[in-house]
């Protein structure tokens, strides 16, 4: 299990009723060991939470990970593929059964996530579930939120920065064409303008 220290946060959380999470859960099964991959920071919350399924844990921290990346490498090579393929684990010994990328997708344009996605289905199986929410608001945090999970069908939900970014609104067709190795398994529209996901690898 890797473990990542979280950044601190800029506001209390905001608990969500989370049809996606509600999904992917339903969909494990109580006699399989699974790998899960989370992108997110390293939270106790979240640790415990799955310490009650059969797992192995690897919890990246991508967007610190990024941002440190982006400051140590040459500009020349500050390029979306450099980027992922050092940071995102991928090949059959590190292959996951689940993949937590949360709302990192409103965080890159069309051709970086396209990279991001090509990248992420290296670590992939026949069957890998991916769980990701895309805002279709007009502004969004200058940082990915940080999600924590509080039951099988509720998240937490805090903003990092008080700083604001426009957000790509990246639509429904485009990431079903980003997503072509995988099959929709399941969305959600949520009443605070964020569809969720739930793909499974082809």
């Amino acid at each position: 299990m890797t473990l990542n220290a979280p950044r601190e946060t800029q506001a209390s959380p905001a608990v969500f009723k989370s049809l996606g999470l509600k999904a992917l859960l339903g969909q494990m099964r109580d006699d399989r060991t699974y790998s899960i991959l989370d992108l997110g920071p390293a939270f106790p919350e979240n640790v415990r939470f799955w310490s009650q399924f059969s797992c192995r844990l690897e919890i990246l921290d991508f967007h610190r990970s990024l941002r440190e990346w982006k400051a140590a490498a040459p500009p020349e090579e500050r390029t979306a593929e450099a980027a992922f393929t050092a940071l995102l684990p991928s090949g059959e010994e590190t292959a996951f059964d689940i993949i937590l990328a949360w709302d990192f997708f409103n965080y890159f344009d069309l051709k970086a996530l396209e990279a991001l996605i090509r990248r992420l289905s290296l670590g992939c199986r026949p069957g890998t579930r991916l769980f990701t929410m895309v805002s279709d608001l007009p502004v969004i945090p200058a940082s990915p939120l940080a999600f924590k999970i509080v039951s099988r069908e509720e998240l937490a939900c805090e903003t990092r920065s008080a700083e604001t970014r426009p957000c790509p609104r990246h639509q429904p067709r485009d990431i079903a064409r980003l997503m072509a190795g995988f099959t929709d398994c399941c969305s959600f529209l949520l009443r605070h303008g964020i569809r969720e996901y739930v793909f499974a690898f082809k």
